[in-house]
């Protein structure tokens, strides 16, 4: 070997060059770019290749920070829903302190279902028909108050239409919140309806 090399030192010298060129080659990105022969014929990629096409997997520190901050979103957004619902529907004016009698909430509970209070329509809630109020009195004669069998039967249908389980599952979370809002409200202002009965039912006994 010794021999060869006193015999072509030129090319020796230019073997040395490549072998340093090769052993440089890490530092260039080309080089992790090359694909690798393997036996059977064909190249198969190198592994720095494989890694780079890896997807990565989102840190999870961060990915629960954007977490948090959706969070943070969309209890703002339920605040300012049930703000509007309270004030525009369920609470009694002026005082704002108690809800609405029964009979008012399920007349007027259309308006209060998407589209309302900046939350866009769904067609599920299209499909509810709007309850008059002549249809939860006995006659015109006998007053405006409402009878409590056609109360009821109105207060049910409501229920179930906004029940958990009836809702379909495409509905966003704002029109979710909407419907569990309008069916907690309307089950509340019939157990104070049923209260009240029973203490006139006390008091005239």
């Amino acid at each position: 070997q010794q021999q060869q090399q006193q015999q072509h030192p030129q090319q020796h010298a230019q073997y040395q060059q490549q072998a340093y060129a090769n052993h440089q080659q890490p530092h260039n990105p080309q080089f992790f770019n090359q694909n690798v022969p393997q036996q059977g014929g064909g190249y198969q990629q190198s592994n720095f290749q494989q890694q780079q096409q890896q997807p990565q997997q989102p840190d999870s520190k961060y990915a629960k920070q954007m977490e948090e901050k959706s969070d943070e979103e969309q209890s703002a957004a339920n605040t300012q829903i049930k703000r509007s619902i309270l004030i525009n529907w369920a609470l009694q004016p002026p005082n704002l302190n108690t809800l609405r009698p029964i009979d008012q909430l399920i007349t007027s509970i259309h308006t209060a279902m998407p589209p309302a209070f900046g939350v866009p329509g769904h067609q599920y809630f299209s499909k509810f028909t709007p309850i008059p109020h002549s249809d939860l009195v006995v006659s015109a004669a006998m007053g405006n108050h409402p009878d409590e069998t056609k109360l009821k039967k109105a207060v049910r249908k409501v229920r179930v239409f906004l029940h958990p389980d009836k809702l379909p599952r495409d509905l966003s979370t704002d029109q979710s919140f909407i419907a569990r809002m309008l069916w907690d409200i309307t089950s509340d202002s019939w157990e104070e309806f049923l209260k009240h009965k029973d203490e006139l039912d006390w008091i005239r006994s």
